[in-house]
């Protein structure tokens, strides 16, 4: 466990760095992530605990979703996995049944008869079109929809989220894809179609889908997108970019400034000084880029996104789990050796 020192002190000078970092970006201030030095391991700001859960045979976590209060995760070397917060890992799909999963979601009551069940984003491989598989209570694996093409193949999985109970999207899985830089929209049938494609005026690497609740000011009921520019020259061009339910971008991102943004997700009441407020993780560098450690916990407060732990290598996914973020770090412990990270308040 390690603990921030002079805090106060810290915060002021990262806070002066983010205001001039914002001005020379020319990015309105209140939205540029403050800039954040790389550590030699993980940090988290007090009074949080961080560590790596130890889960033995998991070796490069990339999404996850909660299940009857476990951790569901893909890993990028293979299989879809059941983990406690012990460390109890156990295989749901082997190897030979799901090949490179990407997003998970699990079934809500509602959606046809498969309350309860996980769908995972798939393919053969990197080029290969996704696929939505199925997973049910007995652990047997069926291909629940096919992705079409839009404009190009439906390479390159990411993510994978139900529409959030309540809101314009209620009822539909959504799957988000980087090869044509498109978002699908799925029904109980199995039946998939193009929500929309986001690769004008340039193309976007799509990373995450998320819904803002209906009590948030600037996107309420709204999706929200983890994106990139593509072979974007600039560091801080990372945005959450916002999609009403016919699928159009809004012009007025939601938060702009970060590397590459990825999970992220709004805290719970109960999490200690910081309830109700939006967590974002920001990848930095790729591991394959760089060997530093510059992964980045966000805190998103008026608006400004603070930083609240940091020393990770390729965070792809976060969320909360009951009082604890959990994260995926498909590289944690170097490349292709990941770890599940998480973060307990004290309070």
């Amino acid at each position: 466990m390690n603990f921030s020192k002079n805090k106060s002190r810290i915060f002021f000078f990262l806070t002066a760095l983010s205001a001039v970092a914002a001005f020379i970006a020319g990015w309105p201030i209140a939205w540029a992530p403050v800039a954040h030095a790389a550590g030699k391991g993980l940090d988290v700001e007090v009074p949080y605990e961080i560590a790596a859960l130890k889960a033995p045979g998991l070796t490069a976590p990339y999404y996850l979703q909660e299940n009857e209060g476990k951790i569901v995760v893909s890993d990028q070397a293979g299989g879809v996995f059941s983990v406690t917060f012990g460390g109890k890992v156990t295989e749901i799909a082997g190897k030979a049944k799901i090949r490179n999963p990407a997003g998970l979601a699990i079934g809500p009551s509602g959606f046809g008869s498969y309350a309860g069940q996980i769908f995972v984003l798939a393919s053969s491989d990197d080029k290969a079109p996704c696929e939505v598989e199925r997973i049910d209570k007995s652990g047997a694996v069926s291909t629940f929809a096919k992705l079409p093409d839009a404009g190009a193949p439906a390479s390159g999985c990411r993510d994978l989220e139900f529409g959030a109970a309540g809101g314009p999207f209620a009822g539909k899985l959504y799957a988000a894809t980087a090869g044509n830089t498109s978002i699908y929209a799925i029904d109980s049938s199995g039946k998939a179609t193009v929500l929309g494609t986001y690769n004008k005026p340039v193309q976007f690497d799509l990373t995450s889908i998320r819904f803002a609740p209906a009590s948030d000011s600037k996107a309420a009921n709204q999706m929200l997108v983890g994106m990139r520019a593509t072979m974007a020259g600039a560091s801080k061009v990372g945005r959450i970019g916002i999609v009403s339910a016919d699928g159009k971008m809004k012009d007025d991102v939601y938060l702009v400034g970060f590397v590459r943004p990825t999970g992220f997700a709004w805290s719970p009441s109960s999490f200690g000084s910081y309830g109700d407020e939006l967590f974002i993780a920001d990848t930095g560098k790729l591991v394959t880029e760089s060997a530093e450690r510059d992964g980045v916990i966000y805190r998103v407060e008026k608006g400004l996104a603070r930083p609240f732990a940091s020393g990770l290598m390729d965070p792809t996914d976060l969320k909360f789990i009951g009082k604890k973020i959990v994260i995926c770090d498909p590289a944690e412990k170097g490349k292709g050796q990941g770890a599940i990270v998480i973060i307990t308040s004290l309070l």
